[in-house]
């Protein structure tokens, strides 16, 4: 790393910590989370600071040349709108289906299959990925710090292997970290966690090969994994997939007497194990890693967390 790059980061990290301070008696004003019945916190708490990583973000990463991040803009506002008024998840579905569509187009995979039938369902796949990392991003934005300091390490992988211009992203999270870590004094909100999962699909894309694609994307593996699967348990349960919950394991985990930070700890640690094996050894490693991971991910839904229908 440079010297210029190092104080950047340190400028972005000081920079994000200063503005949150400024924002959050406003955000305390016109953005505060009461919690609920499926809360995992106990007193309100600010939403919608995730809004300081998109402008923060985004504005950096264009002077490093790096545009997906303006992509996920609009997708942000559409979140920063639901953080105030609840939007209808039509709207929300609708401005996430556009910005997926955005991002497929501005992709850098190989698509060059002369089986057109084949073709038809890779793009109809990523569509679908895309539409879930978005949506399983914001799922588990559910505990102090868990989507951050995942999403520090994830990026940071997609930075070694995809794109060196992402790291503007890492330290305007590390920022939000120190206020986002338990206990927290802000929320991303869906402005955040929207706009974190639309710019990994949008990086991922930009993968200079189907191995680096797919050798990223497991890597977050604890994180979606226990999107995916809680998503796959509640439809078998005849549960409308839909509709606000708390079955994720991370909640249940919580639930059961775990801290936030030793959950989140325990999440963001698996994707460094994960992270290190892709890093050192490849796919191979991140195969063998990711299978173990949702192992002892089973083993801690049947020993440690609370039922699963247990709401």
């Amino acid at each position: 790393m440079q010297n210029t790059e190092f104080l950047i980061i340190i400028i972005l990290i000081l920079l994000t910590v200063t503005t949150l301070n400024f924002l959050i008696p406003y955000l305390n004003k016109f953005f505060i989370d009461k919690p609920n019945s499926r809360s995992s916190h106990k007193k309100p708490i600010p939403r919608a600071g995730g809004i300081v990583f998109v402008i923060y973000g985004s504005l950096f990463c264009f002077f490093q040349n790096l545009y997906i991040p303006l992509i996920c803009i609009p997708l942000a506002l559409v979140g920063l709108i639901d953080d105030k008024l609840n939007l209808s998840s039509k709207k929300r579905f609708f401005s996430q289906i556009l910005t997926v569509l955005f991002l497929l187009r501005f992709s850098n995979l190989n698509f060059d299959f002369n089986n057109q039938l084949f073709l038809i369902s890779i793009f109809f796949t990523l569509f679908l990925c895309g539409l879930a990392i978005i949506n399983f991003t914001n799922f588990m934005d559910g505990i102090d710090g868990i989507v951050t300091a995942c999403m520090i390490i994830i990026l940071s992988v997609s930075t070694i292997e995809i794109t060196s211009s992402l790291y503007p992203i890492i330290a305007v999270l590390i920022g939000f970290l120190i206020l986002n870590w338990s206990p927290a004094k802000v929320f991303m909100g869906d402005v955040g966690s929207t706009f974190l999962g639309a710019l990994f699909f949008g990086i991922l894309l930009q993968a200079n090969s189907w191995n680096q694609f797919f050798g990223c994307l497991l890597v977050s593996t604890p994180l979606f994994g226990d999107a995916l699967i809680c998503v796959l348990r509640r439809f078998l349960n005849k549960e409308n997939i839909f509709t606000p919950h708390s079955s994720h394991l991370y909640q249940r985990l919580c639930k059961a007497g775990l801290k936030h930070d030793q959950v989140t700890l325990m999440y963001s640690s698996a994707i460094f194990l994960i992270s290190t094996g892709w890093l050192i050894g490849g796919l191979r490693y991140v195969l063998v890693l990711s299978t173990l991971i949702i192992f002892v991910g089973i083993w801690l839904d049947l020993k440690i967390a609370i039922p699963f229908k247990q709401k």
